[in-house]
């Protein structure tokens, strides 16, 4: 994380970030012009250099908008609330049944539903653990949706 804050607060992120942000038109880590801003700090293969690679272009499509906490779970469970929209649901649900192939254009489109900004270093982390075969990040996304889903049904009982 701290190699995308560093790189945010130079003067080359605007080359940087249009980048990365195009990066994600392509398969992950074959893009180029994003080499030079993840290459030096990936050090693993597979698909761990293509979730830094998928990270960093999410992370330039928020303009490097991180707030340490605010997991992308969350976010939709908010995102959602705000619209009283069922779609949101129906997205996240479809992106914790991502497979490698659609991971990325799912995630892509769950970050642009969402308004602030993410926790993309846990991101990272539960990226690099997503292929686990319990799917222990997917059941912890679904509590943490459901979770505050049933915590505002809960406070708006107390309040009416």
């Amino acid at each position: 994380m701290e190699w995308l804050t560093a790189l945010q607060k130079g003067s080359g992120w605007t080359p940087a970030r249009a980048a990365l942000r195009r990066s994600l038109a392509f398969p992950l880590g074959t893009y180029p012009p994003a080499m030079p801003y993840v290459e030096p700090f990936v050090k693993a293969e597979g698909w761990a250099r293509e979730a830094h690679y998928l990270v960093a272009g999410l992370f330039a499509l928020k303009d490097g908008a991180h707030q340490g906490g605010r997991s992308l779970a969350l976010a939709l469970w908010e995102a959602a609330r705000e619209r009283d929209s069922k779609s949101v649901e129906k997205r996240f649900l479809a992106l914790l049944d991502a497979d490698r192939d659609q991971i990325a254009f799912r995630l892509r489109q769950a970050v642009g539903l969402v308004e602030g900004g993410l926790d993309f270093a846990r991101l990272l982390d539960d990226l690099l653990d997503w292929f686990h075969q319990n799917r222990r990040v997917q059941a912890r996304w679904a509590k943490e949706y459901y979770g505050a889903k049933e915590q505002d049904l809960e406070e708006e009982e107390v309040e009416g």
